[in-house]
């Protein structure tokens, strides 16, 4: 899949830690949302990617409240998913902050 700019200069150091320290996994559910589709990997990582599906937009850490967005409430969240999403949270931030946008 061929990167945007934005993906690969703009985020570059947010795909590396991604790349890195969680990995980018495997795409279990997809959303349509603003002109551009919303990718749920099995690692907790949202890749945005666009009409076609051949760019990479930019790449970024699930939230909790993007999880109930996408599974349309919580109970429909794995659970392994949601312990997911907060440790890789916990990776990206530092005294509440984020640390690599």
């Amino acid at each position: 899949m061929e990167l945007t700019y934005h993906a690969k200069v703009e985020r570059a150091d947010r795909i590396r830690m991604i790349e890195q320290e969680i990995g980018f996994g495997t795409v279990i559910k997809e959303v349509y949302h603003n002109g551009c589709f919303q990718c749920l990997t099995n690692t907790g990582i949202i890749l945005v990617k666009d009409d076609n599906r051949e760019l990479l937009i930019t790449a970024f850490v699930a939230t909790q409240r993007e999880l109930v967005m996408m599974y349309g409430g919580t109970k429909k969240i794995p659970p392994y998913l949601r312990k997911k999403v907060d440790h890789n949270q916990s990776l990206f931030t530092m005294d509440g902050k984020t640390v690599v946008r």
